[in-house]
């Protein structure tokens, strides 16, 4: 016997020729039993499902066999109509209907005329239904991540899962906005990891691009636009032109701060350098100074000439801190401040002894005088003569200066007591202080008031009151010419309300003298 048969792993039945190698699902008669003859005499066939149970069947009545077969494997809307076809294509009821468009009209068919109980059942399967909604909508590349529901209808309204499922509206769009949504997600990831990726390799692009901190943005750019290699990579069109912008910035700030890192090393060098210079221009200094050579009234141009030649001098040449002008300026400062000391010491000594310093009185007499005042005290008997001359010359001045501050006193208190004298000339009523008053009119009248003692001599008193008397005159003289330049305003005034006037009025035409006679 060649035909033998085989259960398939899905548990269907088929047979198998070893002789001819050849596979069909129909039993072939060399295997029929007693049954089969039987029932192949009628229009009655037997068929044993995947899981052992068997049924018959009447060929002339195909379409309730295939129905049945779809109620019994308890098919409802979220089957698609491939997946009906894949899965019962063992079974032999499914091929009793040979017509393809047969097969998906009696596959509606039963949709449409599903029990109360199916369609309960079907209602409360909601989780299968999304399940095969999404698997639906993933077979449908033509919806997008931005396809909107109104147009996925469109697209969905013939398909039975969409046609004849029971499950609401809204559910079906909320699961369809649950697919759209994980594709804008996957998208989104996609987009980034291509941005990401792109960046990277602009960033690499960049470092062959060789830029430096001279490089502006609108040369780089150019630089951009006319690079072949570029154009060339695909990944760069994910970018923008603020990428380029941004990622140009930050290769700038970064060799902004390699520079800067540069020059911190080298600034480290030159700081060690500086000061090595610094502090052997202040040995030189030093040295200067110890010689006798540097005082605290040394200038500059009196201490350039020992110093030009030194090589610490010359070391200190284009070095960044203090210059040597600076650093000569200190010592100065130093030796200043000590004269200062000194000088204040010499101070309590002079007026310890009621010495006072006159600044127009012969130098050499007024030095000595001063040098034997300090050789005879114990704070000052050891200041050397270079020190003492640079003191004497400080007392001088300073009793210049006070010799001023006397005299600008002296003529404030003055200016004060003209003041006051001028005050009560005003206030005088019987007789008053006119344009016209002389000195010797009012000299008995006044000789014994205060303001008038205060001043110190008849001249200075006539030469005030003089010029009181003039002040009167003057400010007489000036309001008569304001009360002139107001009369002149008002006249003014007076002729241009006037010009106004006639200017408005106009002569009667002949019609208006009519009229009024009339009238």
């Amino acid at each position: 016997m060649s035909w033998q048969e085989v259960t398939a792993s899905d548990g269907s039945i088929y047979y198998y020729n070893s002789a001819t190698q050849q596979s069909v699902r129909e039993k072939p008669e060399e295997l029929f039993t007693e049954l089969d003859r039987y029932l192949y005499k009628t229009d009655w066939r037997q068929h044993t499902t995947g899981n052992g149970k068997t049924y018959y069947y009447n060929i002339n009545t195909s379409d309730d066999a295939f129905t049945e077969m779809l109620r019994e494997e308890g098919v409802d809307s979220t089957w698609s109509f491939s997946k009906v076809l894949e899965f019962f294509i063992t079974d032999t009821r499914y091929w009793l209907v040979e017509d393809a468009l047969q097969k998906k009209q009696l596959f509606e068919s039963y949709l449409n005329n599903r029990t109360h109980e199916e369609l309960k059942k079907e209602n409360n399967s909601v989780e299968k239904f999304k399940t095969a909604f999404i698997t639906l909508l993933q077979s449908r590349p033509e919806i997008k991540y931005y396809t909107r529901w109104k147009t996925a209808r469109g697209l969905l309204q013939d398909e039975p899962i969409y046609a004849h499922s029971v499950i609401s509206e809204k559910i079906k769009k909320e699961t369809f906005q649950e697919h759209v949504d994980k594709l804008r997600s996957a998208h989104t990831e996609k987009e980034s990891s291509l941005h990401t990726l792109a960046l990277s390799e602009l960033r690499e692009y960049f470092k062959t691009m060789n830029l430096n901190l001279t490089s502006t943005w609108e040369k780089t750019l150019g630089a951009i636009k006319s690079d072949k290699r570029f154009e060339q990579n695909k990944h760069f069109t994910a970018l923008t032109q603020l990428d380029l912008i941004t990622l140009y910035e930050e290769t700038i700030r970064e060799l902004q701060q390699e520079y800067q890192e540069r020059i911190h090393d080298q600034s480290r060098v030159n700081y060690r350098n500086d000061r090595i210079a610094r502090d052997g221009f202040r040995e030189l200094l030093a040295e200067l100074k110890e010689g006798g050579l540097l005082k605290a009234d040394t200038t500059w141009e009196e201490v350039y000439p020992l110093i030009e030649e030194d090589d610490r001098f010359l070391a200190m040449l284009g070095r960044n801190g203090s210059t040597p002008l600076e650093l000569f300026k200190d010592v100065i400062e130093e030796e200043e401040l000590l004269i200062r000391a000194k000088k204040g010491i010499v101070d309590q000594v002079l007026i310890k002894h009621g010495y006072i310093v006159d600044d127009e009185k012969e130098e050499a007499v007024q030095k000595s005088e001063i040098m034997e005042l300090l050789k005879d005290d114990e704070q000052t008997k050891e200041f050397d003569e270079d020190t003492i001359d640079l003191i004497y010359v400080k007392l001088v001045k300073d009793a210049k200066k006070q010799k001023e501050k006397d005299r600008f006193a002296k003529e404030r208190k003055l200016r004060r007591a003209q003041d006051s004298f001028k005050s009560m000339l005003r206030d005088l009523r019987e007789p008053a202080v006119t344009e016209n008053s002389k000195w010797e009119e009012f000299k008995d009248l006044i000789k014994e008031k205060e303001e008038y003692l205060a001043l110190p001599d008849d001249d200075t008193r006539r030469v005030t009151f003089d010029k009181f008397v003039s002040r009167i005159a003057e400010a007489k003289k000036e309001a008569e010419q304001r009360k002139e330049e107001e009369l002149k305003r008002i006249i003014a005034n007076a002729s241009n309300a006037r010009r106004e006037i006639n200017q408005k009025k106009r002569p009667l035409s002949p019609k208006d003298a009519t009229d009024e006679l009339d009238y």
